[in-house]
């Protein structure tokens, strides 16, 4: 199966702590990410390594749900996550790292689309809005933490 990959950055004049915070705060992400209807926790654990999250993304207009859990939980580097389930298997995070500007915000996400062969040619497709998608979100990230 084919896999693919996404990753972009933004440098952010605050601190990690602060840009850490935020993304701890699941109730950020589906108002900064477009597409996202869902983002909730599942259980009583609803931040640090284990918790999960039911989440809802719009794709082509369809609605596509996966179960994700925070695998990786280091304030105030990093927060990671991979699927326990879902129709598109994925895992991703954010890294935190200190700059002479204030703090870059790296975001990657790997993910292996349905369908084998007929799934990637249209996630290939669908690609360039998704990255452009997480880059305006990033860009509303900065704004919202230099505020």
């Amino acid at each position: 199966m084919a896999r693919l990959e996404f990753s972009a950055a933004v440098t952010a004049k605050t601190t990690p702590e602060k840009a850490f915070d935020y993304f701890a705060d699941y109730r950020h992400v589906a108002q900064v990410l477009e597409g996202v209807n869902r983002w909730d926790p599942i259980g009583a654990k609803i931040k640090g390594a284990g918790a999960r999250y039911a989440v809802e993304m719009a794709v082509l207009g369809l609605p596509v749900r996966n179960v994700l859990r925070l695998d990786r939980w280091r304030r105030p580097q990093e927060i990671g996550w991979m699927s326990e389930s879902g129709l598109i298997k994925q895992e991703g995070g954010f890294r935190f790292k200190q700059t002479p500007e204030g703090v870059r915000i790296e975001l990657h996400i790997a993910y292996e689309p349905p369908a084998s062969v007929i799934g990637a040619a249209v996630a290939r497709r669908l690609d360039g809005m998704v990255r452009q998608r997480l880059e305006r979100a990033l860009a509303r990230i900065r704004e919202t933490l230099e505020t």
